[in-house]
């Protein structure tokens, strides 16, 4: 008989594999910070801000630190002068950034305009923005009505702060307490007084003498630019403008008139000149003279006598070779007919079916081109210096392939980490405050420096012709004089670069930077 030896299974041993726990990507959270330039304890202010937010990213197990950008001593009427803010835009751009901290709207911006315009975009681009004093998070909203409230009412405290700011200085001006925020070429501000510089005294003096011997501005811009004598903030260029500004300023005779200019009541704000919109303030021996009130008033006597002769530079020779025909491409040429001088296209001169364009009279031309500098000398803020910005950041962008740029990036960031790791070990207890503070001054100050650097090669590497060319018309049209009755041969070299006639009534003015303003021409009536 057969017979098993079999026995009964055991029971199986079952060990338990925990499921994986699905890694949760953490939060990349970045702080803007800004403290104001009309803070009074900037510095500290700064340093509180960057290490509230280093901390407060810290103690969030689901955040990590993007990084901190900080402007300071910025206002934040025009996100343009915020080179920390840009920056973070941009990494915004570039995905580095899930989530923005802000202290407040004020912080973030002051312009309504603008600060829609980047709520929006980091909306689009799936960035929510915290705003903790309003507490406001932009990725909880259903609607940016609340946003653009908060906005418009940071905007109103920017304009009531300047209203305030604009009264405050008024009544200064009634006391006679105020103090100019600029200082005459040839002075400079000890406490409240303007104390007189003596070499540069000496070159205001030489510019009244040569004037009064019979010289003119162009002779003495000249003569001033072959010495080699420098002008203040870094400008080395004499303009026969800024000759005739220092022969106009009643601040070298000891007294001032303040008010001669003020700031408009749009944002962003502007100074424009006082034309009568407001009153002047006339102060009597206030300072020290450099020049004598006689001769003041000689020498404003003979730019009189030399307007009312008629004394025009020969400038109208520059329009040679300058103005071309929209229609066919040829030069135009000068002709005198009937004692009056037109310019006319040379293939139309030769056989009007070749052109179409006829002649146009040179006070046309004349004309147009005063229009055209009178539109710049106004508007230059709306219309040159946002070219300046674009051609920047396009430069910006060029550099940003920079191997240079690129090693202070990472630079920037390992020191930002290891800020993050000494208020780690700080709030643990490993590192006392002494060692703390002392480290994160140490790293706080190669911050600043690396971000010094990064600013001086893409200032360096960033000035192409057109910024070079851009940047000399706003600082010499912020020189100029107002107003022009008659075209100079400075003005046309400074802006200038050709003119293109497309008919008897339309032209278009090249400028020196590649911009094309479009001109009616129109007989002057003199």
């Amino acid at each position: 008989m057969y017979q098993s030896n079999s026995t009964s299974a055991e029971a199986p041993k079952i060990t338990l594999i925990q499921a994986r726990k699905p890694e949760i990507a953490k939060l990349r959270v970045a702080a803007y910070a800004r403290v104001s330039s009309d803070s009074e304890d900037q510095q500290n202010s700064y340093i509180a801000q960057v290490d509230y937010y280093t901390r407060h990213i810290a103690a969030q197990e689901s955040w990590e630190l993007a990084d901190i950008y900080a402007d300071e001593g910025i206002s934040g009427l025009v996100a343009s002068k915020r080179d920390e803010f840009n920056r973070m835009i941009q990494d915004c751009r570039d995905g580095k950034i899930d989530r923005v901290l802000v202290k407040s709207i004020s912080r973030f911006a002051r312009n309504t305009k603008e600060y829609i315009q980047y709520v929006r975009e980091l909306l689009r681009l799936g960035i929510s923005i915290h705003f903790e004093k309003e507490n406001i998070d932009t990725g909880k909203m259903t609607s940016e009505q609340i946003a653009t409230i908060y906005g418009a009412f940071s905007q109103m405290e920017s304009q009531n702060h300047s209203n305030n700011m604009q009264i405050s200085v008024r009544i200064r001006m009634e006391k006679g307490d105020y103090l100019s925020p600029s200082e005459p070429y040839g002075y400079r501000l000890e406490g409240r007084t303007l104390m007189i510089i003596p070499e540069q005294a000496e070159v205001v003096r030489r510019i009244y003498a040569a004037y009064l011997s019979g010289q003119g501005k162009d002779d003495i811009a000249d003569e001033l630019n072959k010495a080699g004598i420098p002008r203040t903030k870094g400008r080395t260029v004499w303009h026969p403008s800024t000759v005739a500004y220092i022969l106009t300023n009643i601040a070298y005779t000891g007294d001032m008139i303040w008010q001669k200019s003020f700031a408009t009541n749009e944002i962003p704000f502007r100074q424009v000149r006082n034309k009568g919109e407001k009153p002047k303030y006339f102060v009597e021996n206030c300072h020290e003279a450099i020049i004598s009130k006689e001769d003041f008033q000689r020498v404003q006597a003979l730019m009189e006598s030399r307007r009312n002769q008629g004394n025009r530079p020969a400038s109208f020779a520059l329009l040679a070779r300058k103005i071309r025909c929209e229609g066919c491409g040829t030069l135009f040429r000068r002709k005198i007919v009937n004692e009056k001088v037109y310019w006319t296209c040379r293939r139309h001169d030769r056989d009007k079916n070749l052109c179409p364009t006829s002649q146009i009279p040179e006070e046309q031309i004349v004309t147009a081109i005063l229009h055209m500098y009178h539109k710049l000398k106004r508007h230059r803020t709306q219309i040159l210096s946002p070219v300046l910005t674009q051609l920047t950041e396009l430069r910006e962008k060029e550099l940003r392939s920079n191997r240079r740029i690129n090693d202070i990036d990472k630079e920037i960031a390992q020191l930002t980490e290891q800020n993050l790791v000494l208020v780690r070990l700080k709030s643990k207890g490993y590192v006392d405050s002494a060692l703390y503070l002392s480290q994160t001054g140490e790293i706080d100050f190669k911050l600043r420096e690396l971000r010094r650097q990064r600013r001086r090669i893409m200032e360096a590497n960033g000035e192409d012709s057109q910024i070079k060319a851009t940047e000399a018309m706003l600082d010499y049209l912020e020189d100029s004089p107002d107003y022009l009755e008659e075209l100079t041969e400075e003005v046309f070299e400074m802006l200038v670069e050709n003119i293109t006639i497309a008919s008897e009534t339309a032209m278009s003015i090249s400028l020196h930077n590649g911009l094309m303003l479009k001109e009616t021409m129109e007989r002057s009536v003199r």
